[in-house]
């Protein structure tokens, strides 16, 4: 018989190791590094020339996963289960706008004379309803700040919570005026808080904790494009395509309703605002019939809104309960894990930091952390903003276990 001599040795009577020995996990993380730090199939393709691995693919992912570098470098947040609905989203005959979220929108430059001047909506939005209230702030003070909330409360109630986000999604901003934003909503909190208000703060660059009022800010802006006729702002200008604006809003349906439902219009926001009725309900001939309207006008209100909520929890309400994102748990943050914060796109720019204490949510998950950086500074972040890159027991995400590619003990990185 004859034998085919062009084949290398090596091929035709390749090694075979078991993938769970010490030996092999060492010789693929050989191959690992000698090749860059590569990805799975690059080290596989590499080692089936010499060698075969039962289970060469497990023992891979198993060995690689201990690398270093590679925790350190390709680290990416892993956020947790997203968590559940807010009490103040999803509870029954609220008065509209008793929690709000508010957030800034600008600026806008107005002709004044022959001047311009930069002016900024404030963007108040009601968790239960969506509800929106406009207002225009005549610059980033305090005081300025405050004025718009005091009007806020004079014409929709005196809010129970009010939510921010520290201010660090201002459009607009430069970094200056982005702490001095800061600044402001901290002093404006603590001047606001009282028995019956409360304010409260998502933790910077976390949008989607803030998403009820974030995604009012784009619809407000859509709005005030539709209204923009070419014409140069003045402040009057400006207050009257507010006005227009929070009414085009507000007059949105909150729910789908198909063309043959037996209801005439879908609920909106000014159901729960105005207390709007129908034209049968509105126009009355009988004299006799309309005094007997106005003396039972507080009786027929409440039915109404009664109505309106009992839509709302029928129709609007299960809509809320779809998770489109993270639906699996992952392991939680620790006190003592060494984190990146994660800001912006480059990863040369994030900063280095060590978990000194997690913020448990309502569910009991673990969704905000406080970290200290090198400088000593200490940080909120959401989790969402943290990268673990410290390994423990042979996997990532943990610090004080196997060193990965340089033998055993326990990881150090100076500066902490």
């Amino acid at each position: 018989m004859e034998t085919n001599e062009t084949i290398p040795f090596d091929k035709k009577f390749p090694i075979i190791l078991s993938g769970r020995h010490e030996i092999t996990q060492k010789l693929i993380l050989h191959y690992h590094e000698k090749f860059g730090h590569a990805y799975r199939e690059t080290v596989f393709n590499e080692l089936r020339q010499k060698f075969w691995i039962q289970n060469a693919r497990t023992a891979i992912r198993r060995a690689t996963e201990t690398c270093v570098w590679c925790n350190v470098n390709r680290c990416v947040p892993a956020a947790p289960m997203m968590g559940p609905l807010p009490v103040h989203r999803t509870t029954l005959h609220l008065r509209p706008f008793s929690a709000v979220g508010v957030d800034y929108l600008g600026p806008v430059e107005v002709i004044i004379g022959r001047r311009t001047e930069k002016r900024w909506v404030v963007v108040f939005t009601c968790m239960a309803v969506r509800a929106v209230h406009l207002d225009v702030v005549y610059s980033l003070s305090t005081e300025s700040c405050l004025m718009a909330i005091k009007r806020f409360s004079s014409k929709r109630g005196i809010p129970d919570h009010i939510f921010s986000d520290n201010a660090t999604c201002f459009h607009g901003a430069n970094t200056v005026m982005k702490k001095e934003i800061e600044k402001i909503h901290k002093e404006c909190a603590e001047r606001v808080t009282s028995s019956t208000t409360a304010w409260h703060f998502n933790p910077p660059s976390t949008p989607h904790m803030g998403g009820v009022w974030e995604r009012m800010v784009r619809s407000v802006k859509e709005a005030l494009r539709v209204l923009d006729d070419g014409r140069k702002l003045t402040d009057e200008i400006l207050i009257t395509a507010l006005a227009e604006a929070e009414d085009m809003i507000n007059t949105r349906p909150l729910t789908y309703i198909p063309q043959k439902s037996a209801d005439e219009e879908a609920i909106s926001p000014n159901h729960f605002i105005r207390g709007t009725v129908t034209k049968e309900d509105a126009v009355l001939d009988n004299p006799d019939q309309y005094y007997e309207t106005l003396r039972n006008m507080y009786q027929r209100s409440r039915c109404l809104a009664s109505k309106f909520w009992e839509r709302w929890s029928q129709e609007y309400l299960p809509t809320l309960n779809h998770r489109p994102k993270w639906f699996e748990d992952r392991k939680p943050l620790e006190v003592g894990d060494l984190v990146f914060i994660v800001e912006g796109k480059n990863r040369k720019q994030w900063r280095r930091g060590r978990v000194q204490e997690v913020v448990k949510g309502a569910d009991g998950r673990i969704r905000q952390a406080d970290v200290r950086t090198a400088d000593g500074k200490v940080y909120r972040r959401g989790v969402a903003n943290l990268a673990v890159m410290e390994i423990q027991d042979g996997k990532s995400g943990r610090a004080g276990g196997s060193t990965g590619c340089y033998g055993q003990g326990t990881v150090h990185i100076t500066g902490y």
